[in-house]
Order: structure tokens, then C-alpha cells, then sequence
């Protein structure tokens, strides 16, 4: 009779861990898109011919790396704030949520939930 609430704790408390680690996962991933999408769509407020959809993170860097180089005096602060603070932000989640996961507590939770890296 001692043993049953001491493993319903445990149990609980696993449970729980797996669950806020999922959310806080889910949250830094929603979190990167969303600012890949305000890249994406800084960059077509500079260069209009950008009319897709948004792309992967390969695709933003390379027509990021274009617009720089195309890029006039009159733009340049469209371009601080519309373009290279939301990937600099970008870069920086995706890189904390690659190693968190790789982690060993999260990457159990990553295994249970098959979360792959960014």
C-alpha cells in the first residue's frame, strides 16, 4: 500500500515533464516560423518579385544573401528591421532548440514525441 502513491507521483511527475518539455518544444518551433515569415516577408516588401509561399531556412538565406548584396541606401532600414533582426532571431532559435534536443533529459521526450531538429 506504500509503494502505489509513491509511483503514482513518479508516474505523475514524468508525465508532466514530458508534457511542459513537448509545449516549450512545440512553442520554440512555432516561434521560429514565425520569424522566417516576417523575413520572408520583409524581404518581398524590398524585392517584389518574391511571390511564393514561404520557404525552408536554406531558401530565406540564400535570396537574404541577394537582397544584401542588391540592396540600396534608401532601403537600409526597411532592411535592420524587416529582414535581419527576425533571421538573426531565427539563426538563434534554431540553433538553441538543435541543442536542447540533442540533450539528454529532451532528447528521451524527442525519441517518445520523434521531434527532429530544425
Amino acid at each position: 500500500m506504500g509503494f502505489i502513491p509513491i509511483i503514482l507521483t513518479l508516474s505523475g511527475a514524468i508525465m508532466l515533464f514530458l508534457m511542459v518539455v513537448y509545449q516549450s518544444l512545440q512553442s520554440k518551433k512555432k516561434q521560429f516560423e514565425i520569424r522566417c515569415k516576417e523575413t520572408w516577408s520583409g524581404m518581398a516588401k524590398i524585392n517584389p518579385e518574391i511571390l511564393e509561399a514561404t520557404p525552408n531556412f536554406e531558401k530565406i538565406q540564400s535570396t537574404y544573401k541577394t537582397i544584401k548584396s542588391e540592396l540600396r541606401d534608401d532601403q537600409l532600414g526597411l532592411y535592420n528591421t524587416e529582414i535581419k533582426r527576425p533571421l538573426q532571431e531565427a539563426k538563434l532559435i534554431r540553433i538553441h532548440f538543435n541543442n536542447l534536443i540533442s540533450k539528454k533529459p529532451y532528447s528521451f521526450v524527442v525519441r517518445i514525441f520523434n521531434i527532429q531538429p530544425i
